[in-house]
């Protein structure tokens, strides 16, 4: 049989970038934010999606309390914006299999731009829960994740991930 012939099938992690109390309550346009990413959460994990946790390693300790983590997914400690280059969210995404990625975080104009724009550069598939992000400007926000704020800007995220809602993670699982 060639691969051609084979239905490819991706598995599929959500990412919790920043969900720190801290940012959540400083950093986030949408009061909100951390209620509608734990029901994204829930429902990833319902799917059985594994989840990832990546803060600020200072903010390691201060996980929004509706966004802690259960069991032994995994709460990685970064120093940079994005999620990957100061841990190794790569290598344990990969040793999982994963070719796609959901995104939800604080703040949509740092973490989520630089994660997503990373895994997208090596490879993954994304996808960002817009309505589990946000950020201190809601119009920025919009212009990341709304297609018709500035349709021919290559700023948006929609020109490399695919914008979902929450009800849409089960749609992704393989």
């Amino acid at each position: 049989m060639i691969l051609a012939d084979q239905e490819v099938k991706t598995r599929t992690a959500f990412l919790a970038l920043d969900f720190a109390t801290y940012i959540v309550e400083n950093f986030s346009h949408d009061a909100a934010v951390a209620e509608q990413a734990s029901n994204a959460m829930a429902l990833a994990r319902a799917a059985g999606l594994p989840v990832f946790h990546v803060l600020h390693e200072a903010m390691r300790d201060q996980i929004h309390p509706l966004l802690a983590p259960v069991g032994d997914e995994p709460v990685l400690g970064k120093s940079t914006l994005g999620a990957f280059a100061t841990t190794n969210l790569h290598e344990l995404l990969r040793a999982s299999g994963v070719g796609r990625i959901i995104i939800a975080g604080v703040a949509t104009s740092g973490t989520v731009l630089s994660t997503a724009r990373w895994a997208y550069d090596v490879g993954y598939e994304v996808a960002v829960c817009a309505d589990a992000c946000a950020d201190p400007d809601p119009q920025v926000h919009s212009a990341l994740l709304d297609e018709s704020v500035f349709p021919e800007s290559w700023i948006g995220l929609w020109r490399i991930a695919g914008v979902v809602k929450p009800t849409e993670i089960t749609d992704l699982r393989p």
